[in-house]
């Protein structure tokens, strides 16, 4: 019986801990949607996204801040891109990380069409 209980609250909890990181996903692609980001992936525990000026990075935490824990960099303050080992390098110190090869080449075409 007492494993029964002690189950049931497990479940509980992580059913919890289930709908209140939905929550979180729901706010960061809110705010992605908002600003009228393209190319928004995720890799390696980062939301990357392209927007109208911006390329925007958000850590995917258990709850995260979206004006503190963002990184962004203005497209017009780029001077140098480059990819190496799966991250591309921005102005030598901005650098995005991904997981696989086409997510890092679809990111990389899209801005340069901004640069361009």
């Amino acid at each position: 019986m007492i494993f029964l209980v002690l189950f049931a609250v497990i479940v509980i909890i992580v059913i919890a801990l289930n709908i209140y990181d939905n929550f979180n996903l729901q706010k960061i692609e809110n705010y992605y949607l908002k600003k009228k980001c393209l190319n928004v992936t995720y890799s390696k525990g980062i939301y990357k996204g392209i927007c109208q000026d911006l390329i925007v990075k958000i850590p995917n935490s258990f709850s995260p801040d979206l004006l503190n824990d963002r990184q962004i960099l203005k497209i017009s303050e780029i001077n140098e891109v480059k990819k190496e080992n799966l991250m591309i390098i921005i102005n030598k110190d901005y650098k995005i990380p991904f997981a696989k090869k086409e997510n890092l080449n679809k990111f990389y075409e899209s801005i340069e069409e901004k640069i361009n």
